[in-house]
């Protein structure tokens, strides 16, 4: 393996979990904005295009995106100068993938 590969794994990896994070923070800055659950989803909603305004779809991409973000972080720990931040960013993301799957039950 090319010694800057897991360089660029832990890179890709810190943006498939940076934009599910500022996906959900957008949901909850939105939600504690509005008292009405219907008006904070259409907010919410209103962000993003026509083809993805469907919540489900968008917690569907959010988990895809974790989940390769977990698995991104566990090639990147390869390297031993990441294996620690490897750890630790993978741990989040599997934390907040569960959160995702669970919120669609």
């Amino acid at each position: 393996m090319n010694s800057k590969a897991p360089s660029y794994f832990f890179a890709a990896a810190l943006l498939l979990l940076a934009l599910p994070a500022a996906n959900m923070a957008l949901w909850i800055v939105t939600a504690e904005n509005n008292t009405d659950f219907e008006t904070s989803l259409q907010i919410y909603l209103s962000y993003f295009p026509e083809f993805l305004r469907n919540g489900r779809l968008l917690t569907l991409i959010n988990i895809l995106m974790l989940a390769l973000a977990a698995g991104l972080f566990y090639k990147s720990m390869a390297a031993p100068k990441l294996r620690l931040a490897g750890i630790v960013s993978g741990i989040i993301s599997i934390l907040l993938l569960m959160w995702n799957v669970f919120s669609l039950l």
